[in-house]
């Protein structure tokens, strides 16, 4: 695995074990679904990474991870909509000053997938 991958997906790593943590010792909401979207973001960096490809924002994160890795078939639509969705409930999160009305631990399990599914990409 190069090195900027591999730093991307032992940064996703620690989001994800941050997030468990969270969920385990009664982490607030917005902490989980904070740590469960970085962990999402750095894992779809790097399966971007490992293509060539060089997203200057998170916006160009997720789109370019849906056209260059969802859509040519290299991960699943509910990959690219987790994605957003992450990205949907930390906004609300960190700027509308409320807590996102979602079931943190399923995301959990999701965001797992997804990181392990990064991982098989870019090794």
């Amino acid at each position: 695995m190069d090195e900027e991958p591999a730093a991307e997906i032992e940064t996703a790593r620690t989001a994800l074990a941050d997030a468990r943590l969270l969920l385990d010792h009664g982490g607030s909401t917005e902490g989980v679904v904070n740590r469960l979207y970085y962990a999402c973001f750095h894992a779809a960096r790097a399966a971007l990474y490992s293509r060539g490809e060089q997203p200057r924002s998170h916006g160009g994160v997720r789109t370019q991870f849906g056209q260059v890795v969802v859509l040519a078939g290299d991960a699943p639509r509910e990959h690219g909509k987790l994605l957003r969705d992450l990205s949907d409930y930390r906004s609300v999160a960190e700027y509308a000053s409320r807590t996102p009305a979602v079931d943190t631990r399923p995301l959990l399990a999701d965001a797992e997938q997804f990181v392990d599914h990064a991982v098989s990409l870019v090794e």
